[in-house]
């Protein structure tokens, strides 16, 4: 069989790369190629030999064809295998659609005529289904992406669980719900590997539920504890004070700013420190309140940026104002759009907790159009952050505040 090297003179019929696309574009596609030809890996490191054989410049040549020169002796030497094996792998990827043979009777290969006569192997057809092929990596890059953000939400979703559960723990151990909290805790999968996108999803709305339920329990209790409310002036003889020893480690007069009078500490479950999940340094644990004590999740809300609010609405569903669980899910769906790498999520989640993780992100989404310090590089502040934590030097809170303060003062 025999092939012109060029078509006829004004004419330009061979098949060229998309625009801006060359062969180590090409080289790159090979996972996707062989996961959509169902090719074996040496067959695809067989075609990967082909392309690079090539001259670059032939695959964005209308005018010319990528062909394969070399002989099989050649191509077999390189490969390590015996040349019946290339053969059969040539024949493979022919049968393919993603070469064209076209060799002499004595399997001769090479430009003839002066050039005008191609014996060789033409990836031809391959370079004609290069668009088709990124396509399809695009649709499998967004799919990897997808469930990736999905384990990253169940992750988080996991740790937001065994916090509110510990808290159930302390405050009611032998209800009905803790207990079957904790049976649900001890039933969730280890690791997700080899869970797809349904199968996250359905663990993820389970690890929601079981979140909600917890907190819904929590709040409850302290309901019916008859404690007094957060501001309530005591009676006189309530706040006597009768015996001035105080069981607290430092005195008032002594203790940092934020520091309950009433604080106690609780010491971590046996065996907590030998726990096979990773440990966040919560580096706001222990003396102060919970951050949404603080920061309510109303005025949190109306802080947010309209781009966070519909990833809030998206994950609180039906109700009125999102929990703990919601703003970390929230989170973690607007990194994408944020341009910010998952490692930097990890990094700063590793530094700060989950929770905070997630108000640093808020913080940093509303500051994107600040008109006097906007934040530039979204995934750079969330590293900032997260080295600020670490070191024990980052005011959060102060942050919280400020954006707080100025969606007020908007809505004044």
């Amino acid at each position: 069989m025999l092939q012109l090297a060029c078509p006829p003179a004004g004419e330009a019929s061979r098949p060229v790369l998309p625009s801006g696309t060359t062969r180590s574009d090409v080289e790159r596609l090979l996972p996707t190629l062989r996961r959509a030809f169902a090719l074996s890996d040496a067959c695809a490191l067989t075609l990967l030999l082909l392309i690079q054989t090539t001259r670059p410049s032939d695959w964005t040549d209308p005018g010319a064809s990528p062909v394969c020169y070399a002989s099989q002796a050649s191509l077999a030497e390189r490969l390590g295998k015996t040349p019946r094996a290339l053969r059969y792998d040539e024949m493979r990827l022919e049968r393919a659609g993603l070469l064209v043979k076209t060799t002499a009777a004595n399997g001769s290969r090479g430009r003839f005529a002066g050039g005008q006569v191609v014996q060789g192997l033409d990836l031809s057809p391959l370079a004609a289904r290069v668009p088709q092929l990124l396509a399809l990596a695009a649709q499998e890059e967004a799919s990897r992406l997808h469930v990736q953000g999905l384990r990253r939400q169940c992750s988080a979703a996991r740790r937001v669980f065994k916090g509110a559960l510990q808290r159930l723990l302390e405050q009611a151990p032998k209800a009905p719900m803790t207990a079957e909290a904790l049976t649900l805790y001890a039933e969730l999968p280890r690791r997700y590997d080899g869970m797809d996108a349904s199968a996250l999803a359905t663990l993820l709305a389970t690890l929601d539920e079981a979140v909600e339920k917890c907190l819904a329990a929590r709040e409850m209790r302290a309901d019916s504890s008859g404690q007094p409310e957060r501001g309530f002036r005591l009676s006189v003889q309530v706040t006597t004070e009768k015996n001035l020893e105080s069981c607290v480690a430092s005195a008032d007069g002594t203790r940092p700013a934020g520091t309950p009078a009433d604080a106690r500490l609780v010491a971590a479950p046996a065996g907590a420190e030998k726990g096979r999940e990773p440990q966040a340094r919560d580096f706001q644990r222990g003396h102060k309140p919970h951050w949404l004590e603080t920061f309510t999740p109303r005025r949190l809300y109306a802080a947010c940026s309209e781009d966070m609010r519909m990833y809030l609405d998206a994950t609180k569903g039906s109700r009125t104002l999102p929990n703990e669980l919601d703003l970390v899910r929230a989170a973690v769906m607007i990194l994408p759009d944020l341009g910010i790498n998952p490692s930097a999520w990890d990094e700063a989640s590793e530094a700060m907790g989950d929770l905070a993780a997630a108000l640093a992100v808020i913080v940093i989404d509303a500051r994107r159009f600040d008109p006097v310090r906007p934040i530039r590089s979204p995934g750079g502040a969330l590293r900032s952050f997260a080295r600020l934590a670490m070191a024990g030097k980052l005011n959060l809170a102060g942050s919280l505040i400020g954006l707080v303060e100025r969606e007020r003062a908007r809505s004044a």
